[in-house]
This record gives C-alpha cells, sequence and structure tokens, in this order.
C-alpha cells in the first residue's frame, strides 16, 4: 500500500495546491444549490402514478391548493367576517396580474400602476401562439401603437384617472428601454410566458380558483313574477308587497311547496329576517288551512327560473345572515367543505394552475401569507393554514435551519470528541480537514451538476463530518501510538501505511459501495443521495490517502500527553485492558457468545415483523410544530387536506353520465365512506346533478336525486338521459364543474377528500376500490369500455411508499453482494469476505428489530438506515480482520492474535464507532421526526456492529481455527490459493 501512496503523499506542495483549487471551485458554486422537496421530484418521470396525476391536474384542474382555515369565536355569520372573506378572494385571484406586475417593477423600475398595465398587456398575449419577441419588439419601435395595446388590455382591478396618460407614458418608456438594451423583448416574453408547470407548458397564471362561502356558487328556482300569488291570498287578507313575496320565495327555496308544509313553515325557527314582524303577525290570523291551499296551488302555478349564482348576496348585511344560513343548509355538498360542522370556521381553498411548479407555489404562497396577514394579521381571527404547498414551504424552512444548525454542532461534536481522544492538534486537524474538503467537495459537485438539496440530503453534511472522520482517525491512531515524535517520519509513515492503509481503503471502497447502491432506488433524492455522499465518502478517502499522510510527513505529530494523575481510567490503559477481556473471553467461549447473540437475533428477527411503511410529510413534523397543529385543526373541523381522485374514463362524448357508471361512482363513494371513516367527504358530478335536479322540481327534497329514464318526458332512452344530465351540467359555470367532468363529459372524477396524509390509510383505500372494481361493478363498466383509475396526492404516497421498500430491499441485497466480492478480492479470502458482513448482517437485524419495536416507520429517511450501516458498519469488521490476519501472518496463535488485535484496533474501532455513533446523534436534533429517527437507528448501528466486531468475529475465528489448530492460516491458504 505505501508503494502506491508514498509518491504521491511525498509532493507536499502540488497537493496543497490541488486541494485549494477544488475547494474555491466549491466554493463558488455551492451558493447555486437549490432545494427541493417537492413530493412529485422523489419520483421519476416515467413513473406511471406521477403522469395519471399530472394527466389529472391538467384535466380537471388541482384538486387541492392552499387550505386556510379561519376561525370566528361568535360563529361565521359575522358582516365583517364575509366582507373580509370576500376581498380575500378578489384579491387572490388578481395575484394573477399582481406577481407579473410585482416582477416587472422589480426589474424594470417601473410604478405599480405602470407594471400592472404591462402585465395586463402581456398576459392578453400570452395565450397568442404568434405572439413572439419579434413581434413585441417592433412595437416597442412604435410607441403609439404599443400605447393602443396597453390600453385596449388594462385590467380592471387598475384605476387610473387618465388612462390615456399612463398608457402613452408607459409605451414610450418602454421604447426608450428597448432602444438602450436591444433584449427587453426577449425578456418580458419571458415574463408573460414564463413556466408555471411542471411539464413546461405555459399558463401565465398562478391561482385557478378561489373557494370559498363569498366565493361559491349555489343553485335554487326563484319566482319571474309573484302576481299571481298576491292575487291568491287577496281573499285572505294578505296584502301584496315585498313581505308577501320575500315569505313565497323562501317557501319555494326551501321546498316548501304543500300546505301542510306552509302552516309548519310560518312555525318554525329561525325566521328569514328580511321579512317584517308584522307580516308573521298577520300570518298568524290570515294564514288558514285553506289560505295555504290555495297559496299552494299559486305557488305550483307561478312562473319560476333556476338559478346558479352567488350563495352570499353582493351585498352582505345582517339581515341577511339568515339568508346565508338558509342556503348553506340546503345543500349538504357545502357542509365541511366550506364551513365546519359547529358553524364556527370557515375553509377557503385557493386552488393553484395545473401542476404548479415549485418555485412558483413559493412566489404564490408569499403573496397569499401577505394578504392573509393584511385581513386577518389583527388577531380577531384565528387563521390556520396547511396544504401541499405550505407543507412544502415549512418542509423547505426547515431544511435550511437543520443545515445550519446541525452541520456547526456535528463538527463541534467531533473535533471534542477527536481532541479528548488524541490531545493533540494533529489528531483534530487531520482527520477535520479531511471531512471538511469532502463536504465542501461534494456540495460543490452537486451544485456543478444541479443536483438539488432533498430532505434527505439535508443528512449528508453530517453524515460526511460523522463518516469521512473515520479514515483519518485510523491513520493518526497508528501514527500516534507507534511512530509519534519520530524523527523518521518517512519510514513512520510507510510503516503505517501497510500497517493500516489496505483496511482503510477496504473501509472506504466497501462506504463507497454501501450508498452507492442507492442508486438502483427509483426515488430521485434517494438515488441523487446514495451518489453523491458516495462520492464524498471517495473525496474523504482520497485525502486521507493523501493528504493526511503527507501532513504527517512534512510536520510530524506529538505523543498525547497523558493527565498528571496517571488515572487509568483517563489514559485510556483501563478501556484497552476492557477490550482485550472482552476479545479474550470471546475467544474462549464462542459457543457461548454465539448463543447470546442467536437470542438477541431471535428476539431482533420477531419484532421487525411490526416494521411499518409510511409515506407522510406532516408526519415529518413534531406534534407541537405550527403546520402539524393547522393541519390537525382543518382535518377534525372539515372533511380533509388529502384529496384521492378515482378517474372514470369512457370512449365516448357523454359516455361519464351513463347510468352505469353513475350508479358506479355513487356506490364506490358509499362504500369507501363506510369502510373508511377517514374519508370525511365524497364530491362527484353526482351532487352537482343531484342539487339541480331538485332546483327543477321546485326544491322538493324528495328530489335531491339522479334522474332515471322514467322521469323523462317523451322518449325515454338513455342516450336522452345523457343529454338530460349534460344539460343539467352546462347551467353551471364551467368552473364549478370542471373539477368533477371534462368539457366533453368522457371522464368524471369521484373525489375522497381523506382526514389523513398517511400512506398506510391511502393503501387501505385504494385495496378497497380495486376489490370493489373487480367485483360486479367493475364488470359492467368493462363491458362498457369504461376505464377506472386512482389518483391524487394521496396516490403518490402510495406510489412512494412501494418504491421506497422495492428499493430498500434491492438497495441491502446489492450492497451486500458488492461489498462482499470487494473484500474478497482485496483480502483475497472467500472467509474474510463473509466474516466481515458478520458484524454488519447482525446489527442490520437488530436495526429493524428496534424499528419494530419501537413502531419507528419505514420512510424516505429511515430507508437508507441499512445502506448507511452497510457502508460503514463494514468498515469495523475488515479493519478487525485486517488486523487480525497481519499477526496471524506474522505467526501469532489464535488468542495472542485476538489480544493483540483488540490491543491495537480494537482502540480505533471504539473511537471511530462512538465519534460516528455521537456525530449522528445530533440529528436527533433536526426539526424533521424521519431524520431524528435516522440519527438514532446509526447510532445504534455503529454501536451494535462495533460490538459485534470486536465480540462475535474472535468466537467465530476460534471456531475456524480449531478446523487445524496445527496450521491456524492453513484454512485461509486454501481459499486464498483458489481465489
Amino acid at each position: 500500500m505505501s508503494a502506491v501512496i508514498m509518491p504521491l503523499a511525498s509532493r507536499f506542495r502540488l497537493i496543497v495546491l490541488l486541494v485549494i483549487a477544488l475547494s474555491a471551485i466549491s466554493l463558488w458554486a455551492i451558493p447555486e444549490i437549490v432545494i427541493q422537496n417537492d413530493l412529485m421530484f422523489m419520483l421519476p418521470e416515467d413513473n406511471v402514478a406521477k403522469n395519471h396525476y399530472l394527466d389529472a391536474e391538467e384535466l380537471l384542474g388541482n384538486a387541492g391548493g392552499i387550505a386556510i382555515a379561519i376561525t370566528s369565536r361568535a360563529g361565521i355569520y359575522q358582516t365583517d367576517l364575509l366582507d373580509r372573506l370576500r376581498v380575500f378572494g378578489r384579491r387572490c385571484r388578481a395575484l394573477n396580474l399582481q406577481i407579473p406586475a410585482g416582477q416587472l417593477s422589480t426589474r424594470l423600475s417601473l410604478s405599480s400602476d405602470q407594471s400592472l398595465a404591462l402585465a395586463g398587456l402581456l398576459q392578453s398575449l400570452s395565450s397568442d401562439p404568434d405572439f413572439t419577441p419579434r413581434v413585441l419588439s417592433d412595437w416597442l419601435t412604435a410607441p403609439e401603437e404599443l400605447s393602443e395595446a396597453i390600453y385596449d388590455s388594462l385590467p380592471p382591478l387598475l384605476t387610473v384617472e387618465d388612462p390615456d396618460g399612463l398608457c402613452m407614458q408607459l409605451a414610450d418608456r418602454l421604447s426608450a428601454m428597448a432602444k438602450a438594451d436591444p433584449s427587453l423583448a426577449e425578456r418580458l416574453v419571458a415574463v408573460a410566458r414564463q413556466t408555471t408547470d411542471r411539464r413546461g407548458h405555459v399558463y401565465g397564471s398562478w391561482v385557478d380558483d378561489v373557494i370559498s362561502l363569498t366565493e361559491t356558487d349555489t343553485v335554487w328556482p326563484e319566482f319571474t313574477d309573484h302576481t299571481g300569488i298576491a292575487a291568491a291570498m287577496a281573499p285572505f287578507g294578505l296584502k301584496a308587497g315585498p313581505d308577501l313575496d320575500r315569505f313565497a320565495d323562501a317557501l319555494l327555496e326551501t321546498g316548501t311547496m304543500g300546505a301542510d308544509a306552509i302552516l309548519a313553515f310560518r312555525a318554525s325557527t329561525p325566521k328569514p329576517a328580511d321579512i317584517s314582524g308584522s307580516f308573521w303577525e298577520s300570518l298568524a290570523g290570515h294564514l288558514t288551512p285553506d289560505a295555504a291551499r290555495a297559496l299552494a296551488g299559486a305557488l305550483a302555478g307561478a312562473p319560476k327560473q333556476i338559478r346558479v349564482g352567488d350563495l352570499v348576496p353582493r351585498e352582505i348585511t345582517a339581515d341577511t345572515m339568515a339568508h346565508i344560513r338558509q342556503r348553506l343548509h340546503a345543500w349538504s355538498f357545502f357542509r365541511e367543505g366550506i364551513y365546519s360542522r359547529d358553524e364556527k370556521s370557515l375553509l377557503v381553498v385557493v386552488r393553484t394552475a395545473a401542476n404548479l411548479d415549485q418555485p412558483n407555489r413559493e412566489l404564490l404562497l408569499d403573496a397569499i401569507k401577505a394578504e392573509v396577514h393584511d385581513l386577518f394579521g389583527d388577531g380577531r381571527y384565528p387563521i390556520h393554514m396547511a396544504g401541499y404547498s405550505v407543507v412544502d414551504r415549512a418542509v423547505g424552512n426547515n431544511m435550511r435551519q437543520d443545515i445550519v444548525r446541525l452541520f456547526p454542532l456535528v463538527f463541534g461534536v467531533v473535533t471534542l470528541f477527536l481532541f479528548l481522544t488524541f490531545r493533540n492538534l494533529a489528531g483534530v486537524l487531520y482527520p477535520m480537514a479531511t471531512i471538511l474538503l469532502a463536504v465542501c467537495w461534494c456540495l460543490g459537485a452537486m451544485a456543478l451538476f444541479a443536483v438539488p438539496l432533498s430532505v434527505v440530503g439535508t443528512a449528508m453534511p453530517v453524515l460526511l463530518v460523522a463518516v469521512g472522520s473515520a479514515y483519518g482517525i485510523h491513520l493518526v491512531y497508528y501514527f500516534v501510538h507507534r511512530h509519534a515524535g519520530t524523527a523518521q517520519r518517512k519510514a513512520a509513515m510507510t510503516d503505517t501505511l501497510d500497517g493500516t492503509g489496505r483496511g482503510v481503503v477496504m473501509a472506504g471502497l466497501t462506504t463507497v459501495a454501501g450508498f452507492a447502491s442507492l442508486v438502483f432506488n427509483e426515488i430521485v433524492p434517494l438515488r441523487d443521495f446514495g451518489s453523491f455522499t458516495a462520492l464524498g465518502v471517495f473525496f474523504a478517502l482520497l485525502v486521507s490517502l493523501i493528504l493526511v499522510p503527507s501532513l504527517l510527513m512534512r510536520f510530524g505529530v506529538r505523543a498525547p500527553r497523558r493527565p498528571p494523575s496517571g488515572n487509568p481510567v483517563f489514559d485510556g490503559r483501563l478501556a484497552r485492558r476492557a477490550i482485550c477481556g472482552i476479545g479474550r473471553f470471546s475467544s474462549r467461549h464462542p459457543g457461548g457468545m454465539l448463543l447470546a447473540s442467536g437470542l438477541v437475533l431471535l428476539v431482533s428477527v420477531i419484532s421487525l415483523t411490526g416494521i411499518r411503511v409510511e409515506m407522510n410529510n406532516i408526519a415529518f413534523f413534531k406534534k407541537d410544530t405550527a403546520i402539524h397543529q393547522a393541519d390537525a385543526f382543518i382535518n377534525s373541523h372539515f372533511a380533509g387536506t388529502v384529496d384521492i381522485r378515482v378517474i372514470f374514463s369512457a370512449p365516448e362524448a357523454n359516455g361519464a353520465l351513463d347510468p352505469v357508471v353513475l350508479d358506479a361512482m355513487e356506490q364506490l363513494g358509499e362504500t369507501i365512506r363506510q369502510r373508511h371513516p377517514e374519508v370525511g367527504k365524497t364530491l362527484s358530478i353526482l351532487d352537482l346533478i343531484r342539487k339541480m335536479n331538485q332546483a327543477f322540481y321546485f326544491n322538493d327534497p324528495a328530489r335531491y336525486r339522479i334522474p332515471t329514464v322514467a322521469d323523462l318526458a317523451g322518449e325515454r332512452t338513455t342516450d336522452r338521459l345523457k343529454a338530460h344530465l349534460a344539460s343539467y351540467i352546462d347551467k353551471y359555470q364551467r368552473s364549478d364543474t370542471r373539477a368533477f367532468i371534462d368539457g366533453d363529459k368522457r371522464q368524471a372524477a369521484l373525489m375522497l377528500q381523506v382526514k389523513t396524509a398517511s400512506s398506510q390509510v391511502t393503501r387501505q383505500i385504494f385495496r378497497s376500490v380495486q376489490e370493489l372494481l373487480e367485483g360486479p361493478i367493475g364488470k359492467r363498466l368493462d363491458q362498457m369500455g369504461v376505464q377506472v383509475h386512482t389518483t391524487g396526492i394521496g396516490a403518490l404516497y402510495v406510489e412512494a411508499e412501494r418504491l421506497i421498500v422495492n428499493g430498500q430491499l434491492r438497495s441491502i441485497a446489492v450492497s451486500v453482494v458488492i461489498v462482499l466480492v470487494l473484500v474478497t478480492l482485496i483480502m483475497r479470502s472467500v472467509v474474510y469476505g463473509l466474516l466481515s458482513i458478520l458484524p454488519l448482517s447482525v446489527a442490520i437485524v437488530i436495526n429493524f428489530g428496534v424499528m419494530g419495536l419501537l413502531d419507528i416507520p419505514l420512510d424516505a429517511a429511515t430507508a437508507i438506515s441499512a445502506c448507511v450501516a452497510i457502508g460503514i458498519g463494514i468498515d469495523y469488521g475488515l479493519h478487525y480482520l485486517n488486523r487480525y490476519r497481519l499477526f496471524r501472518e506474522e505467526g501469532q496463535r489464535h488468542e495472542e492474535a485476538v489480544v493483540h488485535t483488540a490491543e491495537t484496533t480494537g482502540g480505533s474501532i471504539c473511537i471511530n464507532a462512538s465519534a460516528v455513533a455521537a456525530g449522528f446523534s445530533v440529528l436527533m436534533l433536526s426539526a424533521f421526526v424521519p431524520l431524528v429517527n435516522l440519527g438514532f437507528l446509526i447510532a445504534l448501528t455503529m454501536l451494535t456492529s462495533s460490538a459485534a466486531s470486536l465480540t462475535l468475529l474472535p468466537a467465530v475465528l476460534s471456531l475456524t481455527d480449531r478446523l487445524d489448530p496445527t496450521d491456524p492460516i492453513h484454512l485461509q491458504k486454501n481459499i486464498r490459493s483458489k481465489v
């Protein structure tokens, strides 16, 4: 080993120059690293579940969005609250202009009015395929023509006293800018057509829709003429006028059309607030049974129309509150969708544009938060915000905090540990220089290759600090304890490399292999994490083998100072005696040691059967965090923050309205609700059809159902029924129906709102859906050529979970095989290869057993624990076997070699394992629960794998030694010769 490394390590100045150059390049690139925590980023581009989701978003719009719960202790029927809510909805829609206007104002130094006017022009032109930088460039040279175009596209929200002057002033300024900057047209077109979706399509918008009490439509019948009603009531003493008209309207809207129902309504409470008290008093004396029958007949015969309009009147007053409450209660579609059951909280959902990418989602979220703070920041109405975008932002913020906080902390922990171990500058400086360079170069490589940093990647700097110090520790430990203070540094370094260099190389390469095995994982962040962590470990190995020896030869190292007391506890003698004693005991009692290990493994195997797989972004956060509490509040008061879509795709237009499809959708929704209490609500086109049908029959509650062929007048066929249902749907605004059915009515969605993001719950729901589709429901749909699939955020969680499990199994198998082959080839011994993975295998089984015992889920973070264990934990067995073999080749007997191995390498194994465990324990201070679990599991694995190396290996080596006691290395020689 020294023959290869020494010629390189001897060139100190060249090495230092290379280190400085690589570090400078890395430091220059690191600021360009992008943090990426989008769930979509986790899945490969060709993933079927991912593309189903993207297709559904483009066709039916965003099912989720930014959820904002607003609580009023006095109840939701407050004029101040609803006024604020209406203003908020209007401002949210205006963000489609305000966001690009803000960008233009910053980039071009325009006033707010000018930037809005320019944003209006660009938005109007962005959908025109003929709109190019060349066209805009021509306009920029013709101020008058440009001014006219700006005037024609002035947005309604822009109110100025002199619009002509504003447009001309802006046109002149843009023309002057274009003369000074020929690239202006291209920059403006880029703003107009900035990509806002994950597929690279241009929508030019951020907000697709706003759903809230004041932004929602409803359906009701209304009288177009009250003359007949007034005439029918005149003989009974009820005078015509606004009160009678409003009374008739209230009867119609509540579906109170029969005489008995009218008499009951007269006595009911609460009463519509817009009807005077004197009218109610007159009803008591004049609305007799005969009058009620006459009124019922007049109501049935009066001319009516169906209205689709605002649920909340444009003018919000205290008198309208009872009317609003009446309309809310008239349609169960709204309950727990936009208002809570206790009527003290409202929910606003800002639906983002379809497939909006993460940067634009964050841009929108910042704007939404600013509006929320401006309108509700006085604390009168408590606010809770949740949803996909809010969770992503919280994840990103916590990632930044973790990096800033944990990296210095782990660096300090490992530094302190090394100082207490070596008690000299070299023992601290050289290993820490190694890991600093490795982290710097690794992050620089990520930036240069434009690889973003994910949640799992947050642990990478901490991991490299904990792992990368190992190689320098082993070299420095050997050098210090054998050659400290020597003047023959080159010879000392040659002996150090020959004595421990091979073990360091094997440990480094197997660690690289362990992390590199993650490239076989389909989860993109895990794949990137594995690739670049492997690269970082390789950098640490390279620096340890070249720079550290160069530094040791150049400056040497002093012997560690011992405490003046000479206390064996502090000078390490007691620890060395304990390690030697353990090795001697294991060597002499191999059967007992193996039996004890077997019992531990048995308990672990039993416990690991309880491991659950979970993919849930909310579970990333501790229960006392604001985002976790907000999500819990919304899920407990409303239908749920996670949407699952069951898409029904028919082969022809109006096919999604076939009675068989609608019946299947209804049965599926009802059965899923009954089986899974986590499903808070089911929504579909069925709700809209039922409501419209009820409105056509004077809001009769019995008519809140799907019409059948028997309900048709004239020709009674399925095609006629589908056309009838299509006419119902077309009476709604397209924005009201888009989430449930496409324009051609070929594809319809059954939406399941789930009160948890747990992938386990979603997986169970999917199983129920699949089970139902394999029964009679599915067979009828198959006969019609109707295809059904599930999608939504919940589906992506389940798919990520599946890939995690498959990737975990694949990575473990690959890494074990690679490590086994590497060790076998380097040590030229199959036996030593198998022995090297023995402690590691025990540690992994214990690791999974503890996960099952403590209910630690297998998720995106803990999934890497086994590969980390393989990559790092293998080191201890390798160092032990390498040193043991050298002692045996020197002619030492087995027990003697065990004791000497424990005395020399055993100390460095314990130091290294403790340092790595201490380093990873820092992750337990992370803001992310999965990283807390990861830190605990890896720290545990380091301790168990090092303990297994110092106990199991001597025991197993004792058994192999007894195969031929006259020739202790006979077996090794035979195997080596075969290789």
